[in-house]
């Protein structure tokens, strides 16, 4: 559970930040964070892209920060080994589950006394996430903390973050969290405050003008990316800045060598029943943008089987067992980095 420096103050435990750089550095091949975190009590303010898997990316560039989260993620004692953040009861949380919204403390006020006894708080102003190629219309919530925190002269700041995937259902793909500048809000209606936050926010994040501007943007930054081994992060921004004057630049799907299937083979048999388990899991999801959560989830707990089937090979073959857990290992290590897919009209898939 999280764990309360002071009465108020509220830290993600450090079982939840090793287990989630665990999970996303298993299944991703990169995971970059470009930029400063600021040093002061702040609202930090991120894009929502891949589902529950983002709040995991997070840890990477926020360590204990906590962030809200949906009340869904909490209901479960097998999700709560996983996840964990202040409890938010979202309008799609009591259509589904029947939860009252009063079931939690207001997530406005949780903000505003984390914030005030000097901790900071992530909070992703989408409220939900879509694989598409701009954000979500963003909650007026972050306003509202925003206003009542000067109202009451804490001294804080706000700082943006970006969430960039090459492929976010992609074993091995690639991550990228970026960074923007910390800064002091200097609106103080509401409407303008809004304005502010959702500029700066954008300033940092996936907000293309069309699926076509998406999908260019995309295929730009992954080939930067393989030619010059740079941040994707930064090339998509600096490629979503380019007009959209020539038709979406293609994104061409490589040759896959027999070296590479073999790579993927001694994966699979190294690791069996975490990939079954992960498989099976991943049928749940109904978008690009939650499969990731559903293989990890099924993963972290195939991973149990796993080390089982590893316990038996090393009772009746050790050679064999230490042969494929070996090659299983070098296989992870090796596994060849998919290329992006388009984006289609049909948002997500």
């Amino acid at each position: 559970m999280i764990n309360r420096g002071s009465l108020f103050l509220r830290k993600l435990s450090l079982w939840h930040q090793n287990l989630a750089k665990l999970l996303t550095r298993f299944y991703y091949k990169r995971i970059d964070v470009q930029g400063t975190k600021s040093a002061k009590p702040t609202l930090f303010l991120a894009s929502h892209r891949n589902g529950a898997t983002d709040g995991q990316i997070y840890v990477w560039a926020l360590d204990e920060t906590p962030s809200l989260i949906s009340i869904q993620m909490l209901r479960k004692w097998f999700l709560r080994l996983l996840f964990d953040g202040i409890p938010v009861v979202r309008p799609k949380d009591v259509a589904r589950y029947g939860i009252s919204p009063q079931a939690v403390a207001s997530p406005i006020q949780q903000a505003i006394t984390q914030i005030a006894q000097g901790g900071s708080l992530c909070l992703m102003p989408e409220g939900s996430s879509e694989w598409q190629h701009q954000a979500l219309p963003y909650k007026t919530g972050m306003a509202q903390i925003v206003q009542q925190l000067k109202q009451q002269q804490i001294d804080f700041e706000v700082q943006c973050l970006g969430l960039f995937y090459s492929r976010p259902d992609g074993f091995k793909s690639r991550v990228s969290i970026v960074f923007g500048t910390a800064f002091y809000p200097q609106s103080n209606d509401i409407e303008q405050i809004q304005q502010e936050l959702s500029t700066a926010l954008k300033e940092v994040s996936v907000h293309c003008q069309s699926i076509a501007h998406f999908n260019q943007t995309q295929a730009l930054a992954w080939q930067h990316c393989q030619s010059q081994d740079s941040d994707y992060g930064q090339a998509f921004l600096a490629a979503q800045q380019q007009t959209l004057l020539d038709p979406p630049a293609s994104l061409i799907q490589p040759h896959v060598w027999l070296h590479q299937r073999l790579i993927q083979l001694f994966f699979i048999v190294a690791f069996f029943p975490t990939v079954v388990v992960a498989r099976l899991a991943q049928k749940a999801s109904d978008g690009r943008n939650n499969v990731t959560f559903f293989r990890l989830l099924g993963g972290f707990y195939g991973s149990l089987f796993t080390l089982l089937y590893w316990a038996i090979l090393c009772y009746f073959t050790p050679i064999l067992a230490i042969f494929i857990i070996i090659v299983g290992h070098l296989a992870w290590y090796y596994y060849p980095e998919p290329t992006p897919i388009n984006l289609s009209a049909d948002l997500g898939r």
